[in-house]
Order: C-alpha cells, then structure tokens, then sequence
C-alpha cells in the first residue's frame, strides 16, 4: 500500500484561493518532516477547494486529513473524486470536532476494525455505497473545506493510501515500486508503524501559537500566548512601518513597562535541551539557536578552543583591549552627586571624573560647569554611569 500523496510519487496540487506566505498548498506534498501545512490568505473564507492529481488510477483505501494548523481548525469537509470517463462527484463528506477526520472503504474497514493509523484524535468516516467506481479508479481529489471554527481554511497535512487500480499495467505498477524503493508488501507492514516512529514530533507546547512552528527563544505576551522572539521582531517591524505603536500580535493591546513580552525562561531551558537531544535530526540544523554545542568557535581564518579557564581569559582580555569596547563599571568613582550628596538616582559622569545625578545635572546643563571643581564641559562629554 502506497501514500499517493508522498513526493516520491510525483503529485500535484491547486488551489482555487491564495495562501498565507510559506504555507502553500504545495507543502501537503513536500517531504512529511518539512511539512509546514496550508493556511488560506486571512482574508479568505470558506469554501476552499484543494485538488490533488495523481501519478496513475489509484484504488483508494482510505483517506487522512489533518485540519489543525496551530490555533487555525477546520471541522467540515467534503471530498470529491474524478477518474478519465467521469467528472469531479462527491464521495464522502463529513462534520467533526477532532482535530482531522480519515474517510476509508466501509468494505475494508470499520468501527471494530479501523485503517491502521486511526486514532481518537480523528473522526471516521466511510465512502458512500454508490461511488465505488470512483474511488476504485481515481486519477484525482478535490478537497473542499466548506467550515472552520473561527479560523481561515488550512490543512496541517493529507494522505492518500491505496493501491495502483486494475486498469494499470505491470509497467506503471513497477515504475511505482522503483519510485518508492520498496516492494508492495513491505509498506504493507510498516505504513501503521515506522512512518510514525521515524517522523520527527514537537511538543505542542513548543511550538509558535502564531506561526505553529518550533521556538528558540519564547517570548509570553500580555494576552498569554507564546512565539518566537522572531516572529515578534517581525510584527513589530511591521507595526512600525505602519507608523503605529508595538502591541500584542493577538489581542491589539499596546505594550506599556509592566505589560510587554517577557522570555519565557522555564520553557527555554525545555526547548534547549529537546534540541540538543535531537541535533542530530535535519529538521533542526536551520533553526538559529542562543547556546552554542559546538566545541570550538571559528574566528577569522583562527580556530580559538573553548576547553579551559585560561583560554576564555585570554579572549576575555583581547575584547576588552579593544578600542570599540566600552565597559559601564569600570570607572573608579564614588557614584554619589557631589552637589547633593544623593546616590539613590541615575548618575551621569562628567569629563572632571565626578558624578553628578539627573536632578543636579538639569540644573547646571546652563552653565556647563562642574559645581566642585568648576571645569567646563560640553554636552556630548557626559556618559552614563551603573549605580
């Protein structure tokens, strides 16, 4: 039994709507562990239709639907089916509250003996009676999500298991044993297991409430969701290139000192350690990470070894030797205004060397003139102090 839906069997898709940007529909038949998912543009509403051609006559077995995308879930879709003598006719349809639905041949399959990867977290249902000639012989689907629960059309994924049908010959039958490198009957015995087994899962909690994808640095927001330090950099840019105030992304709310998106350590410190016991899977070389795992640190054409205390000493040193470094405690001072005696406040460092608080230097910016040693100064010559 064969996936019709996988990209070693050469699929195609349309859509008759837009999609949101990196979730097209052509994700649904990209390989399954760089599989993103569709989202229809937000602007679009139900009903969308999502075609998908086959390589040959397909005898359809059953049909999986994943319709949860993030915080984005469908509940109600209908799929049609066309072979070379008969147009697009409706085979199955159905309304649910899971999270996808699996329709399959009720002369296969029931209630007491399921497809092979039926769970609880999907809703079955059945072919209708009268269309078998269809789904015995399907060159192609149409998929049409006609209800959503408050969100825009999506899919996170879709499979089409069956079977080449009787009008194939041995040579296409043979050509799509080559596509997969398998024989028949091994996907027979390991399409309900080692797909599973080998696809690369995140936790929910991990994942982007806005952009469903897996987080680096989370970031909670005012209205208690959580993304990605970069989907919020891209937001707020945005926000800004309409002239308009940072806000949460989710309920329009205005970010003030106490209400602002804070890092959300604990989960971090999760993330951190999933990806490090899974660097080894593709799906995480391209995420940017903060913790460096590697050994060693490429610095210009010289590689500068990490190993010991007197090493990061030695780089310690040559940072602060720089010229364009600039240390904030460093200067010896006593950090307390020598006009009123007050160390309680921001202190600001004249170029005399004495301090000065914010109050006290408001009232002698006229004069420009250090109140205890009576040097002159220019603006620009104040810095900034750590108390």
């Amino acid at each position: 039994m064969y996936d019709f839906l996988n990209s070693k069997l050469l699929p195609k898709v349309f859509c008759n709507k837009p999609s949101t940007e990196n979730y097209e529909p052509e994700n649904l038949i990209t390989e399954r562990n760089f599989n993103k998912g569709f989202i229809a543009f937000p602007s679009i509403k139900p009903p969308v239709a999502l075609e998908f051609e086959f390589i040959c006559g397909v005898n359809i077995n059953y049909i999986i639907l994943n319709t949860c995308v993030g915080s984005q879930r469908c509940s109600g879709v209908e799929i049609f089916a066309k072979n070379l003598n008969v147009p697009y006719t409706s085979i199955c349809k159905a309304v649910y509250t899971e999270e996808g639905v699996i329709f399959c041949n009720s002369r296969r399959y029931s209630k007491e003996c399921p497809p092979p990867q039926h769970s609880s977290d999907y809703h079955l249902s059945y072919f209708k009676s009268d269309t078998f000639n269809l789904f015995l012989n399907a060159t192609g689907i149409k998929v049409v999500i006609f209800r959503t629960e408050k969100s825009v059309p999506c899919m996170a994924s879709a499979q089409v298991w069956g079977i080449p049908s009787r009008s194939c010959s041995s040579t296409t039958k043979n050509t799509i044993e080559r596509l997969m490198n398998k024989s028949a009957l091994q996907n027979t015995t390991s399409d309900c297991g080692a797909s599973e087994t080998e696809e690369f899962k995140v936790p929910k909690d991990f994942r982007d409430d806005l952009t469903f994808e897996l987080m680096t640095v989370p970031m909670t927001l005012p209205s208690g969701k959580t993304i990605d330090q970069s989907t919020l950099d891209k937001h707020l840019k945005i926000e800004s290139s309409f002239a308009r105030r940072a806000c949460d992304p989710f309920t329009g709310q205005k970010f003030t000192g106490s209400l602002k998106p804070v890092l959300n350590v604990a989960l971090k410190s999760r993330i951190d350690m999933f990806l490090l016991q899974n660097s080894h899977r593709p799906e995480t070389f391209t995420l940017k990470r903060t913790l460096r795992t590697h050994n060693s640190v490429q610095s210009g054409t010289k590689k500068i070894k990490m190993g010991g205390h007197g090493d990061l000493d030695d780089i310690l040193e040559k940072v602060q030797l720089d010229p364009n470094f600039h240390c904030f405690t460093s200067e010896s001072t006593s950090k307390v205004c020598v006009q009123c005696g007050d160390s309680l406040q921001n202190m600001y460092l004249l170029p005399c060397k004495h301090c000065c608080c914010r109050t006290c230097l408001l009232d002698i910016c006229d004069k420009l003139k250090c109140s205890l040693c009576g040097n002159e100064f220019v603006k620009s010559q104040v810095k900034k102090c750590n108390n």
